[in-house]
């Protein structure tokens, strides 16, 4: 690999296409040696990529040997290409397609991508000056899908007003940031909890709620009480009033 291309994994997925997309869109190519459609997309997805002036990063995924990840992406069939812009996904194809979707679709990732949504990205780092500060910028993070750099503020938080809130928030931002794989379990948890992270990450409540409450029933009672964690971060993220808060709330 070489240039715009990268080959990417489960120890790497993080710095290397999450936060990078913070500087830049990242296409994953979620792709397997045996799969025919894949040798035919890898080399255009890879020509574009490695063109002057191409705007993004291609990142390669073998999805045989990061079957953790293919599950957490919902990857169902293959060649699949997800674009990443600003820490989530933004658009998504599967299937070998033809140079001219490919790059319409390149061209709407580019669009999407904000340099201001980077530079507030820049701002949000600063260290915030006091603890309220601090959990409204965790809050922030966390509703913009970013679980990494929620955690580290609400790790260690300062005694005070804020603490307990904060407490109930830090585990959603580990398993928004761990992309689900803190909470472990069997593989067919895992695949649920990797769904419910991901959904997270996309700003997509409904569909994480949705997720963990099929782990949660699927988990034996020694194993539920954090995912309960979780899944009561997102209702204090949500807020009491909120519809998802009240009808998974009553199922936990």
């Amino acid at each position: 690999m070489n240039g715009n291309v990268i080959e990417v994994n489960q120890g790497n997925f993080q710095a290397a296409v999450i936060q990078r997309s913070f500087r830049e869109p990242v296409l994953v190519d979620f792709w397997a040696p045996w799969c025919g459609p894949c040798r035919m997309l890898g080399p255009l997805l890879e020509r574009v990529a490695n063109e002057p002036g191409s705007g993004f990063v291609l990142a390669k995924l073998n999805s045989d040997e990061n079957q953790g990840l293919a599950r957490q992406f919902g990857i169902q069939g293959i060649p699949a290409v997800k674009a990443f812009a600003n820490g989530r996904v933004v658009d998504e194809f599967v299937g070998a397609q033809p140079e001219p979707v490919v790059r319409q679709f390149v061209g709407r990732v580019k669009a999407v991508f904000s340099p201001a949504a980077a530079q507030t990205t820049a701002r949000e780092s600063k260290a915030p000056s006091s603890p309220g500060e601090r959990l409204n910028q965790a809050r922030q993070l966390l509703n913009k899908g970013n679980g990494c750099k929620a955690e580290s503020l609400l790790q260690n938080f300062p005694q005070g007003p804020q603490a307990r809130e904060a407490g109930q928030l830090l585990p959603l931002a580990k398993f928004m940031c761990g992309g689900g794989r803190d909470l472990g379990g069997s593989a067919d948890v895992q695949a649920f909890y990797g769904q419910a992270a991901s959904a997270m990450q996309r700003r997509e409540p409904s569909a994480a709620l949705y997720n963990l409450l099929v782990a949660l029933n699927q988990e034996p009672e020694t194993r539920k009480s954090n995912t309960r964690s979780v899944m009561q971060a997102i209702f204090v993220l949500l807020g009491d009033d909120n519809a998802l808060t009240q009808q998974y709330r009553t199922l936990i």
